[in-house]
Formats: structure tokens, C-alpha cells, sequence
């Protein structure tokens, strides 16, 4: 019975001598896997997954040494890569050991002899791109013991952003002097044309504004630009910030190449329909350019402003409204996701759609728009030939009928030729015509146009 007892206890004791020994051997390996000599006599080859390592932040090394169950692995890091002066400055947090990718970016396949070693880099205040020594320890319970020595700049991503931030503001602040430079000089057509209208002359503190520094030909706010300028900035800002970092460039997603492309394309849709249908025959229009009744140059006097961001022709424009709310929340996804994301960016494809939405609805509300500027343009038309017959007839001292026709045949010039008050005033049906054509389309001009003119300028040319 006494050694029946003793059997079962025996047995019942196994299990927790077996996990004794395991954790004894363990707490072992952890004691002796360090860089305390004698230190192993096989030294791997090693790489980091990027140029740089983030301070403070996740960073890999591929080693060249298969990663086993029962390997101890442990990350070091040295004040110099030579093991005679070693001396150990930390020993940074290992987060994970695994195989290494079955393709690199060097197109090798070491997915069987090699181990990716993830581990939290330690924090450096202060510095960018210092290179530091990483030595990784391998430890196998029968042994076979290596090491891998790294040497590898660490950056700093705070420094690295705020680089990116200067670097950015650099570039606007060129451009906007630039642009200013530019916009301030003289027009050449100011001296040639009267009708020229002059565009507001914003000096380089004003040009600072992204809505005047992205103003459209017509020197309007425009929300397409914007945004192309907006996601542009942005998006290369965490680029430049990334390779700061990272050293490496990365991958754009569709849905990022997406945002840069739909607000261009947006842009120049609009730009083409809103010029295609919002403008006279050009015969029309330089009859009136010569009559100094329009400008040359189809500028808005006011000058671009914030509000028209969100209103088009005195009008809420709710799908503008809509484009600017979804870009800054996008934006602040992008932000949040951090630059090391931008190949792995995506927003749902409601959100995308209604992205696009907004560009196709502005684009067709423009298109269903009431054609005033076509019937503007034969009102114009019908003037410019009800002039053509008023000459005819001060010429020929002769009038039209009553529904403006010309006597057939038409009369000789008389010899001696009447004074020009004299002929004027026997045109009385032709004046008559013309003056009441010319009202209506002085109002057509001003509500459709939103120009304010001179009537007096609409005046015939006589002689």
C-alpha cells in the first residue's frame, strides 16, 4: 500500500517537476542569453527593414538566422559595433520574431534561413539620423548561439515632421511671392484696350491667403482648386515626413491617388462647361469689347473671397458645401493614419461616391442652368444688325418700315450729303428700333451677366 501511494504521487508529481525543469531552463537561457563573454562565435548577417529607425516607435531588422519555438532572442544596444568595447546603453522591448517575408523588396526569397525581428527602438531626444548599434542575441537550449550586429541612423519622427512643415511652408511662401510677382505687373492689353478691367493688385501678404492664391482665370474663389491644393500639400508633406523617418518612399493607394485626381478633374470640367456655356459668340462679344460695354479680360472685380467657397452666383451651394466638409474630414483621416499608411489608405466607397457626386452634380447644375446667355447672345446679334441697317440708312438718308426693312432698292447717297444731325433724325423708325433693342439688352447683360454697364456706350456708330 506504501508503495502504491508512493507510485501515485510520483505520478501526480511529474507534471510540476516537468514544468520546474522547463521554467529553471528558461530562467536559464534568459540569464545566460546576454553579452556577458564567453560570447558565441557565430555571427549572422543582418539588415534593418529601412534606411532608418524610428525613435521611440516600431522598427525591424532581418536577420539571417532561422527563428525557432525554443530560441531566446534578445535585442541590445551598444555603444560601438566592436564586441572589445561593448557596453550595453539599453536593452530594448522585443515585440516580435518572425519569418521573414517570403519576397523582399530585393526580390530574394530567405523566407527559410531568415527571422524579422520587431522591437520598440529606443527613444533618442535631440537627434536625427545618428547611427546607432543593435545587437541581436539567438540562444538555442542545445546550442548553436549567434549574433547579429546592426548599425543603422535613427531618426527622429518629431523632427522629421516638423522639417516636412518647414519644407512646405518654404514652397508656399515661393509661391506665393511668385504669384504676386506676377500678377502685379502691368497687363500689356491694360494699354491696348480700354475695356481691359483691371485685376485687384494683392501684395505678398494677401497672396499668403490659399483662397487668393488659388483664385481661377476668371480671379474667383474656386473650391476645386482648393481642395487639389489642399490633399497636395498634405499628402506630400507625410511623404517627404516619411522618408525623413523611414528612409524609404511609400506606395500610394488608389483611394489616395483618387483624392489628388478628382478634384482636378473636377476643376477643369467646370472650368470648360461654365466657359463653353456662360459665354457670348465671339463676334458678339468683341462687338461689345470695341463698344467698351465689357472687358476684355472676364475678371471679377471683387476679387476671390471665402464666402464664394460655398456659394455660386449669390446662390448656398450645397454640393460646394459638401466637397469642403468631406475633404477635411478625409484629411483628418489621413492625419490620423499617419504617413506610414498612405499605401494601406482607404475610405469607404460611400464616402468616395459622395466625393465624386458632388463634382458630377456641380458639373450638370451648370449644364441645366436656363440658357439666358444664349438668348442674350441673339438679342446681341439682332442689335449688331439693327445697327448695321440704321448706318444704311443715315448713309443713304433714307428710314426703314415699321418692321425695320430697308427700302428696296435702296436709295443713292445724295450729293451734297445732308449733315449727319439731319440724316439722324429722318431714321426715326430705324433709331427708334435700334434704341429699343439696345434697352433690353442692357438689362439682359446686367441680369445675366452681373455686369453693370453704361448704356451710353450701346449707342450706335454713326457717321
Amino acid at each position: 500500500m506504501g508503495g502504491e501511494g508512493l507510485s501515485i504521487r510520483a505520478l501526480f508529481s511529474l507534471p510540476f517537476l516537468i514544468f520546474l525543469a522547463s521554467f529553471f531552463t528558461t530562467e536559464t537561457r534568459a540569464q545566460t542569453c546576454t553579452l556577458n563573454t564567453p560570447l558565441p562565435t557565430t555571427i549572422v548577417d543582418s539588415a534593418p527593414s529601412t534606411t532608418f529607425l524610428p525613435s521611440g516607435h516600431d522598427g525591424q531588422i532581418v536577420v539571417r538566422r532561422k527563428y525557432a519555438e525554443s530560441s531566446g532572442v534578445r535585442v541590445f544596444e551598444t555603444s560601438s559595433p566592436e564586441p572589445q568595447s561593448w557596453k550595453v546603453l539599453s536593452e530594448p522591448a522585443v515585440i516580435s520574431v518572425k519569418p521573414a517575408p517570403e519576397k523582399t523588396d530585393e526580390g530574394s526569397s530567405p523566407a527559410d534561413s531568415s527571422s524579422v525581428i520587431r522591437f520598440i527602438v529606443p527613444t533618442l531626444k535631440n537627434s536625427l539620423w545618428e547611427a546607432r548599434t543593435f545587437v541581436i542575441r539567438f540562444c538555442e537550449q542545445g546550442g548553436g548561439d549567434a549574433l547579429a550586429i546592426t548599425r543603422v541612423p535613427v531618426s527622429s519622427p518629431i523632427l522629421a515632421k516638423l522639417i516636412s512643415v518647414g519644407v512646405l511652408l518654404l514652397f508656399y511662401v515661393g509661391f506665393s511671392l511668385a504669384v504676386s510677382k506676377i500678377r502685379s505687373q502691368p497687363h500689356p492689353l491694360a494699354v491696348k484696350y480700354p475695356a481691359f478691367a483691371r485685376r485687384i493688385n494683392y501684395n505678398f501678404l494677401k497672396h499668403l491667403d490659399p483662397v487668393v492664391l488659388t483664385a481661377n482665370a476668371f480671379n474667383k474663389s474656386s473650391i476645386q482648386k482648393l481642395q487639389v491644393l489642399f490633399f497636395t500639400l498634405l499628402i506630400s508633406g507625410m511623404v517627404l515626413s516619411l522618408v525623413l523617418t523611414l528612409g524609404v518612399l511609400s506606395n500610394l493607394s488608389l483611394t489616395v491617388a483618387f483624392l489628388l485626381g478628382i478634384s482636378a478633374v473636377g476643376a477643369a470640367v467646370a472650368q470648360k462647361t461654365t466657359t463653353g456655356r456662360d459665354r457670348l459668340g465671339f463676334d458678339n462679344w468683341a462687338w461689345l469689347v470695341q463698344k467698351n460695354v465689357l472687358p476684355i479680360n472676364e475678371e471679377d472685380p471683387v476679387g476671390p473671397r471665402w464666402s464664394e467657397l460655398v456659394m455660386t452666383n449669390r446662390e448656398f451651394d450645397v454640393y460646394k458645401l459638401q466637397t469642403l466638409i468631406f475633404s477635411i474630414v478625409v484629411a483628418l483621416a489621413l492625419l490620423a493614419g499617419g504617413e506610414e499608411h498612405l499605401s494601406s489608405f482607404t475610405v469607404p466607397d460611400t464616402l468616395l461616391g459622395i466625393l465624386g457626386l458632388s463634382q458630377v452634380v456641380y458639373v450638370a447644375g451648370t449644364l441645366a442652368t436656363p440658357p439666358s446667355v444664349q438668348e442674350l447672345d441673339q438679342a446681341v446679334t439682332s442689335l449688331r444688325e439693327m445697327e448695321s441697317r440704321l448706318q444704311t440708312a443715315v448713309e443713304r438718308n433714307t428710314d426703314t418700315d415699321a418692321e425695320g426693312k430697308l427700302p428696296v432698292p435702296l436709295p443713292a447717297p445724295p450729293d451734297p450729303l445732308p449733315p449727319l444731325p439731319a440724316r439722324k433724325n429722318k431714321a426715326i423708325n430705324a433709331t427708334r428700333q435700334y434704341s429699343k433693342q439696345a434697352d433690353q439688352v442692357e438689362i439682359m447683360i446686367e441680369s445675366t451677366l452681373g455686369a453693370e454697364i453704361n448704356r451710353s456706350r450701346l449707342e450706335p456708330a454713326l457717321s
